[in-house]
């Protein structure tokens, strides 16, 4: 008779989430949720220029072999923000709500020249070409940090420096970093996070149970060490702490990821999808970070230092 003994222990579905995915997301979206609530973007009005000159407030077009020419509009930095109710600035993001094409704007929503916004990519994508010598213009607010899995990342991804600097060649097709497309690009600061599955169990009571202990790996890429050592410290003093975490298969089959497969807002994304709202809606466990601890940061060209950062986590799932 098949019993326990014949059975996976711990599985309650093998294609679930198990620790180590959940670790991955759920530090993923802590970190990139935490540092835009602490102020870390910046919005972008109309018009406005960077100190070194250049249009921040305009878009250009993007030879995407998956459209049209015309059809897509990109802004000088990717990863646009979303979310809402920052603690961490007095000055709010920029709710997107439309575009200029020339003079004339354009709701999100209208139906004249329909478009979507890809907030991870920094792009609108309109259902239909426009001339490529159109002005685009849109107000919005990206991010500082991006925060992404160090592994598993769904193309090749490469470097690319002076991403602020957009007067440098931006408006100029096929010029430099933005020469590839913005899936393909990581733009600085970037924070890369790496999951090393279960170190090592420890016994949680008399009667059953366990701690899984979890290393994680942080890897900071910056264009110069202010920044790196800013973004170590900030990993390193969230030590000695529990953080909540989501359960990420219940929030898959629960549907109210803030992005659908085109990086276009969920209609739920506003609050069901923000952090915050995923982790009391969609509780897990407790998680322990402790051992932090960090290594010498290492300058490898003139715009790019290197730090890691590590710590240890606790949880129990099982």
């Amino acid at each position: 008779m098949a019993g326990s003994h014949t059975k996976l222990a711990n599985l309650n579905n093998a294609q679930d989430s198990t620790l180590s995915n959940v670790l991955l997301d759920n530090f993923v979206y802590f970190y990139d949720w935490g540092f835009t609530d602490k102020g870390s973007y910046y919005n972008i009005n109309i018009p406005q220029s960077g100190i070194y000159g250049g249009d921040r407030h305009k878009l250009r077009p993007v030879a995407d072999p998956n459209y049209t020419s015309g059809q897509v509009w990109e802004g000088y930095r990717k990863n646009w923000v979303w979310e809402t109710g920052v603690t961490g600035s007095v000055n709010q993001p920029i709710q997107i709500s439309g575009l200029f094409i020339g003079n004339d704007f354009r709701a999100t929503g209208n139906v004249q020249n329909p478009y979507y916004i890809d907030y991870k990519n920094g792009r609108v994508v309109f259902d239909s070409a426009i001339s490529t010598s159109s002005t685009v213009k849109i107000e919005y607010s990206h991010k500082w940090v991006e925060v992404i899995p160090a592994e598993g990342v769904p193309f090749f991804r490469e470097i690319q420096s002076s991403s602020f600097r957009n007067e440098k060649g931006f408006q100029v097709a096929n010029s430099g970093g933005w020469a590839q497309m913005g899936q393909t690009r990581i733009q600085l600061p970037a924070l890369a996070v790496e999951v090393n599955p279960a170190k090592s169990l420890e016994p949680y009571q008399l009667g059953g149970g366990q701690y899984i202990n979890t290393d994680l790996v942080f890897y900071v890429m910056a264009e110069n060490h202010w920044e790196c050592a800013n973004l170590m410290d900030a990993i390193l003093y969230q030590n000695d702490r529990n953080i909540h975490l989501f359960n990420t298969t219940a929030v898959a089959v629960s549907g109210v990821f803030p992005f659908n497969y085109r990086n276009e807002l969920n209609e739920n994304a506003l609050p069901s999808g923000m952090y915050e709202s995923l982790v009391d809606n969609f509780f897990y466990r407790k998680c322990w970070i402790n051992d932090s601890r960090g290594s010498d940061i290492t300058q490898l060209s003139s715009d790019l230092y290197i730090g890691t950062a590590r710590c240890s986590t606790q949880v129990k799932p099982i």
